[in-house]
């Protein structure tokens, strides 16, 4: 009777159940944060998202409370309601009631859950018609090289079952994470793992195959993000951690050894072709402009000039870059850890060809990612040659360092840091006004707004609710 009960309330929500943000900033291109940002940011409601342990390196074990980096909750309509789903570093991934914080399940993937997930529609298959894929890290209580390593996990969005999961095999890379967020091309999806394999799959667990005695996911093409050459300067830190862009049926794929490629994933596929040959370690996604080029965030590391922003066409042709002050901050040593972000998607008085970033230094830059400084060149982060120069309008600093992600929706600009939250306006003459302050909690995750509340993970213990 259980089952027949469970099945038909699966059948009744499946035609009610809507993704508002299905993936990592939004959808595929990257570029969408929610419908209305607030004007203020009032405490509406806070709940615990609990601690966990995880192991870094061989033996060393931390325990992390919250939410860390990119942590972004998603938003799914369901019958009406409005839902999170939020991964937490206390192992779980939590389905939530966004009127109230009230936890609808909560499910655990054996390790720490950094990253965002990813929903997919199949169209049948009851509680497995939708499914949520979720990275990880790679498994507490296991070796980080000689254990496994289910990373990568598929679970239903209507009941918090876990579906399948894939064993990261090791590599020479020092990561068999996964932080990346999948994309999603009809009945299939794509993600890079930290071992360095850009993986193309099916999320049916109708597909699956039975390993170590669970489902595993059936894996369509596994395609090496490095070369055996990087090692001598990347050593073993080989590994991808930023979320795949869609352009057309073409996937565009920040590796962490300075290198974009694209892919593709229509019916015949395609192997990796390099695009673009940057330098740094590149760990922000990458947000699609409304002129069809990609806005990529550079770390300091690996290069002898400056991390910052590049903005480039799919071919890989640079059109400027932006450098970003050196600064010591933890382990960061200067560039852009997080994502930039663009504003064409909203409507608002403000011209459409608006971008904005923020270095670990803190500080906040909004450009017009379409015009030039006249004869202003910037060193390559490299330093082998120069490149133009973005129309930068303003730039603001922020109390303290950050890797979080800024939301640019309509004429706000929303930006959490290491102890705390801004708010900003944006004026037609492209200055940024505080409009409000939330001191206290850290940010590292990604926020996300929607219908003039933002919902935001802390590394406090937290998911908070802000708005007017």
């Amino acid at each position: 009777m259980k089952f027949i009960v469970l099945l038909l309330s699966c059948v009744t929500l499946s035609a009610q159940v809507r993704p508002l943000i299905g993936t990592y900033l939004g959808d595929n291109q990257r570029n969408y944060y929610g419908d209305r940002a607030p004007s203020k940011l009032g405490m509406k409601w806070k709940i615990s998202l609990g601690s966990g342990k995880t192991t870094l390196g061989p033996t060393l074990t931390r325990t992390w409370k919250g939410a860390g980096w990119t942590g972004q909750p998603l938003v799914i309509e369901e019958a009406g309601e409005l839902y999170l789903i939020q991964g937490s570093l206390d192992h779980e991934v939590k389905k939530i009631r966004a009127s109230d914080g009230a936890l609808i399940w909560s499910t655990s993937v054996g390790d720490a859950i950094k990253g965002t997930p990813s929903f997919i529609d199949l169209g049948t298959g009851g509680e497995s018609r939708y499914v949520l894929i979720v990275g990880s890290r790679s498994g507490y209580g296991q070796h980080w090289r000689s254990g496994t390593a289910y990373s990568l996990h598929g679970i239903s969005y209507l009941t918090g079952k876990k579906l399948w999961r894939h064993n990261s095999r090791t590599t020479a890379s020092n990561s068999r994470d996964c932080d990346a967020s999948a994309i999603v091309l009809g009945k299939k999806a794509a993600i890079p793992l930290e071992n360095g394999y850009f993986t193309i799959f099916s999320p049916d667990v109708r597909k699956a195959e039975m390993v170590d005695g669970f489902p595993a996911p059936k894996i369509s093409k596994q395609l090496l993000l490095y070369r055996e050459s990087d090692r001598e300067r990347y050593r073993s830190e080989l590994c991808s951690e930023s979320s795949p862009t869609l352009i057309g049926k073409n996937a565009y794929i920040a590796a962490g050894v300075g290198r974009v490629y694209s892919c593709g994933l229509g019916f015949f596929g395609g192997g990796l072709v390099p695009r673009l040959e940057i330098g740094g370690d590149l760990n922000g996604t990458m947000p699609l402009t409304n002129d069809k080029h990609l806005l990529l965030g550079i770390e300091k590391q690996f290069i002898p000039g400056q991390g910052g922003v590049v903005k480039f066409s799919p071919s890989g042709k640079v059109k400027w870059f932006h450098p970003l002050p050196d600064r010591r901050w933890f382990s960061w040593n200067g560039g852009l850890v997080g994502s930039p972000a663009v504003n064409h998607r909203y409507r608002s008085k403000l011209s459409k060809d608006l971008a904005c970033f923020v270095g670990v230094d803190g500080n906040l830059t909004l450009v017009n990612h379409k015009k030039l400084q006249p004869a202003v060149m910037n060193w390559g982060p490299r330093r082998k040659q120069k490149f133009p120069a973005p129309l930068v309008l303003d730039t603001v600093e922020l109390p303290e360092g950050t890797i979080s992600s800024p939301l640019f929706v309509g004429d706000k600009i929303v930006i959490g840091y290491d102890n705390g939250m801004d708010l900003y306006q944006v004026t037609s003459e492209g200055k940024m006004l505080l409009l409000d302050r939330l001191s206290g909690p850290a940010f590292d995750a990604t926020p996300v707004v929607w219908n003039g509340r933002i919902y935001a993970g802390s590394k406090d213990g937290n998911l908070y609710c802000l708005g007017d």
